[in-house]
């Protein structure tokens, strides 16, 4: 029996979710858990990515199990990932070759008002994927100037000082509701309508994902109680790391130590709950340089376009 094609169903997040895991044994993929749960969970209320996944999402079976997949965060922004049961899975050019015409074909994007009738992809690429490199190159796809990079904080087992502005203080998942999430992410990224009305229900379906852990939600309260900052921490036992998703802090409440506060306390519990975890995944930004995060990982961007 060969490998065979279908398109996602609802049933398969968890299967995906496993070879999410899987990759970890080889290197820092680009889609990561967080990454997988993230974009289930809050982009349902920004880009509907159920139902995108369900039209765009290839997956690949073999005697009943998932070998690989081609996935998106499902914003349609013309971005791909590809997802394999081992690192060897990538050497079955047959595969790989359908792999790229499907996301081509499915994940591509156009530009708003067909300037020039161009469809463009973004294909994300770890640097263990020699092969899908190699046949990206043979399709045309060019190398970009924009990478990814994996900004890890180590852990070294001491203990972070968590230092916040009296009358401050950290609540985690178990007693913030949705709508304080909802509203700092708001006010930390600075958008309006129409997402402000769609966000709280994003944020109550995060906390409903399967790897969502309260403890490791957690809120900076002001001194009247409103949420200023916020940060949620995704971990399972099966990856060597933590991961940061999202971390944002209200405009008015900027340089004053907030968000190092709530990355701090997240690394003090995680390493509670799991001393063996080695660090925490973040963003590429001056901030978390400025926190000793290091470079461990860069992936690549391939571009492809063609006229239709």
């Amino acid at each position: 029996m060969g490998i065979s094609f279908r398109y996602y169903e609802e049933k398969d997040f968890l299967k995906l979710e496993e070879l999410v895991f899987a990759s970890y044994a080889w290197g820092n993929p680009t889609w990561g858990f967080s990454r997988h749960e993230f974009s289930l969970g809050l982009h349902v209320a920004w880009g509907n990515v159920v139902d995108n996944w369900r039209h765009t999402v290839g997956i690949w079976e073999e005697a009943g199990k998932v070998v690989s997949a081609v996935i998106s965060e499902g914003a349609w922004n013309g971005e791909a990932f590809f997802l394999f049961d081992s690192i060897e899975r990538q050497s079955d050019r047959e595969l790989l070759e359908r792999m790229f015409h499907h996301a081509e074909t499915h994940m591509s994007c156009i530009p708003k008002n067909y300037p020039n009738k161009t469809r463009f992809l973004h294909l994300l690429i770890s640097p263990e994927y020699d092969l899908v490199k190699k046949m990206a190159q043979e399709r045309g796809y060019s190398l970009s100037e924009d990478v990814e990079r994996s900004l890890i904080l180590p852990f070294t087992g001491d203990k972070f000082d968590v230092v916040l502005t009296e009358g401050y203080t950290i609540a985690d998942g178990n007693k913030t509701p949705d709508f304080f999430m909802s509203n700092t992410h708001m006010f930390s990224f600075n958008y309006t309508l129409p997402i402000a009305e769609t966000i709280e229900s994003g944020f109550y379906n995060l906390r409903k994902m399967p790897g969502y852990k309260p403890e490791l939600d957690l809120c900076v309260l002001d001194e009247e109680g409103k949420p200023v900052g916020i940060a949620i921490i995704w971990y399972d036992e099966k990856m060597p790391y933590c991961e940061l998703e999202p971390l944002g802090v209200v405009w008015w409440e900027r340089r004053k130590g907030i968000a190092r506060a709530l990355i701090y306390e997240a690394a003090n519990r995680v390493m509670r709950i799991s001393p063996k975890c080695r660090g925490m995944l973040g963003g590429d930004q001056q901030f978390y340089w400025d926190l000793s995060f290091k470079v461990e990982t860069i992936h690549e961007t391939w571009d492809w376009s063609r006229k239709f």
